[in-house]
């Protein structure tokens, strides 16, 4: 039976228009400057009054490791560097809430909440690439990755 009218979605279609997308926006958007931004009104300004258009990234931490994602695999210097150069300038960082809802957690060093989930690789590329936040308290790493 014919189907008049409906379109067959093609998952590989979607995801090269998205990867088109990605590489076309990252290709003709200079590199965002570091500036102070505030508010005026409804508007988020710059120094000198203009306003500015948000181009976020999310970096997610609320998983169950409760740290920022991708600091077992590189210096978060050079990862806030490659979100700065693909023309980002902001950064949503997602927020673990059960660090601050469960108290046995507000004691917890990042090494004791990877080896608690037996995250030793992912571990021993933290103490390789960022590792001033080895022996932090998970929220005080949040804080540093933010």
């Amino acid at each position: 039976m014919a189907t008049m009218g409906r379109v067959r979605r093609s998952p590989l279609l979607a995801a090269w228009l998205a990867l088109g997308f990605a590489w076309h926006c990252a290709l003709h958007h200079a590199p965002a400057a570091a500036v102070t931004l505030s508010t005026a009104s409804r508007w988020v300004v710059d120094e000198a009054g203009d306003r500015v258009k948000l181009a976020c990234v999310n970096w997610p931490s609320h998983l169950e490791p409760m740290l920022a994602e991708g600091l077992g695999k590189r210096p978060v210097g050079a990862i806030a560097g490659d979100v700065a150069a693909m023309g980002f300038n902001c950064v949503r960082l997602t927020w673990p809430t059960f660090l601050v809802t469960n108290a046995s957690y507000s004691s917890l060093t990042v090494e004791q909440s990877f080896q608690r989930l037996n995250l030793t690789e992912s571990l021993a590329g933290i103490r390789a690439n960022n590792p001033a936040v080895v022996d932090l308290k998970l929220i005080d790493a949040f804080k540093a990755s933010s």
